[in-house]
């Protein structure tokens, strides 16, 4: 099913550099750095379940072109913080500026993403396919000692087009020399990721973790080390 792959597209966030692990574990950082719990309005789960609902929500927005870099880094924490009924209490600039730079830092990844890494570097190339800003994801991949294992990272902000546009994927096909056929693609998000690459007539594998009800049709994985034995891989 795969013997004819001689290269692979990689997400990050989400996928290989685990997002929330290294989100939550900054905010818990932060909350209790600003004494956010002191205002009696909430406690660190709560606060977090009103965060969650509208970043995903932004992002939503940003992955369908509909809002900038800058509004939803602007709005995720205002917005949160006027949901939690902050906003006359605690500034969230600070509290944006620390959450960015800290997270980035971060080292967390998946289980098992550089063994697996390993033994596909031995064989494919590889390139990470991201909708994330220049400056984060290269201190992310710096961070978690992942930047070696590829040739390119695309980046939206940088060529032009987000996942799922096809231009991404054109750029990223561009760059690293090889025919959509010739690709697998490997992403946590049905929409951006795998409905994008296939799109762009690139076969894409779903990774879910989280062990979600695979749609008809849709290749996925729950664990990164299944790459080792799809049929004919490696």
């Amino acid at each position: 099913m795969y013997s004819h792959i001689r290269y692979l597209f990689f997400d990050l966030d989400h996928t290989l550099w685990d997002f929330e692990t290294n989100s939550n574990e900054t905010l818990l950082e932060l909350f209790e750095e600003h004494g956010l719990a002191q205002f009696g309005l909430f406690d660190f789960e709560g606060f977090m379940a009103v965060y969650k609902r509208v970043n995903h929500g932004l992002w939503d927005q940003y992955n369908r072109g509909q809002v900038t870099k800058e509004r939803l880094r602007e709005r995720r924490f205002k917005e949160t913080f006027e949901q939690l009924g902050l906003e006359h209490k605690h500034h969230p600039e600070p509290f944006s500026d620390q959450y960015i730079f800290r997270c980035t830092e971060k080292p967390a990844v998946f289980p098992d993403a550089h063994k697996v890494l390993d033994q596909l570097k031995q064989k494919f190339g590889m390139s990470i396919i991201t909708n994330g800003f220049p400056e984060s994801q290269s201190r992310k991949m710096a961070a978690s000692r992942l930047d070696h294992y590829f040739d390119h990272i695309i980046i939206s902000e940088e060529v032009g087009f987000a996942k799922p546009h096809p231009g991404i994927f054109e750029s990223a096909l561009n760059r690293s020399g090889m025919k959509a056929g010739e690709v697998l693609m490997i992403g946590d998000n049905l929409f951006a990721d795998v409905e994008g690459a296939e799109k762009a007539g690139i076969k894409a594998l779903w990774f879910n973790p989280d062990k979600k009800e695979t749609p008809e049709g849709i290749q996925g994985i729950h664990h990164l080390s299944e790459l080792l034995i799809l049929p004919g891989l490696l």
